[in-house]
């Protein structure tokens, strides 16, 4: 999950905020890399199929942490994305029969939007740059974990 196929490719120079933390900066890394993995798991970890969901903006109370949980910005950003997105049940309801269809049997790297429609890859998140990226990624967890 993390909104795949939204046009983020993540920033390879920085993908652990070195550089300078920005929050939205931060999390478009993560976006990009969910969705990297999705189009290039198969090459890197071949054998379980790798679906990626792009849910949308749903009331979830997930920007508490970032937003100030129960701050007044809170409470409005979740009274918007309440009215703008789908409800978890209305997302359930749609994603989990998708799920378990056996039009997926065999299938892999394959995105879907709120509505269980597919969507495309972002552009630039090509063969190329997604091994770039988990080479990045790599990297990143070599050098952490020392």
């Amino acid at each position: 999950m993390g909104a795949p196929g939204a046009g983020n490719t993540g920033r390879l120079e920085d993908l652990n905020s070195e550089h300078g933390y920005r929050p939205m900066a931060a999390h478009m890394n993560t976006v990009a890399g969910n969705e990297v993995l999705v189009l290039a798991g198969d090459r890197r970890l071949p054998g379980p199929a790798y679906f990626g969901l792009n849910p949308g903006l749903i009331k979830t109370d997930i920007r508490s942490n970032y937003l100030g949980e129960g701050s007044l910005l809170h409470r409005l950003a979740e009274a918007v994305v309440g009215l703008a997105g789908p409800s978890p049940e209305t997302y359930a309801a749609r994603i989990v029969p998708l799920l378990f269809t056996d039009g997926l049997n065999g299938r892999t790297a394959l995105m879907f939007n709120n509505r269980a429609q597919v969507i495309r890859p972002s552009a630039g998140l090509d063969t190329a740059y997604s091994d770039r990226y988990l080479d990045a990624s790599e990297a990143l967890l070599r050098r952490a974990t020392g």
